[in-house]
């Protein structure tokens, strides 16, 4: 889990405060959200966005039926 100012050194920008200012735009732009419940982001998601050049993965990994792929930390935590 990522928190602001590991979202915003991801991202390349200066501060936490740049990141936050843009946000929104990010997020309608596909950027992924924060967690539910958790106060930060999924490293792997931002991870793919990035990959993606800025867009939502076409088939991301968790469309893999659970015997296919990895679990997740929140899954190896809460599964």
């Amino acid at each position: 889990m990522l928190n602001a100012l590991e979202v915003a050194r991801l991202l390349r920008y200066r501060c936490r405060e740049t990141f936050h200012k843009k946000q929104a735009e990010l997020e309608a732009a596909g950027f992924p959200t924060k967690l539910p419940g958790l106060n930060g982001w999924s490293r792997p998601a931002i991870m793919r966005w990035l990959e993606n050049n800025g867009k939502p993965a076409a088939a991301s990994n968790d469309d893999a039926p659970p015997a296919a792929r990895k679990p997740t930390k929140l899954e190896r935590m809460f599964g």
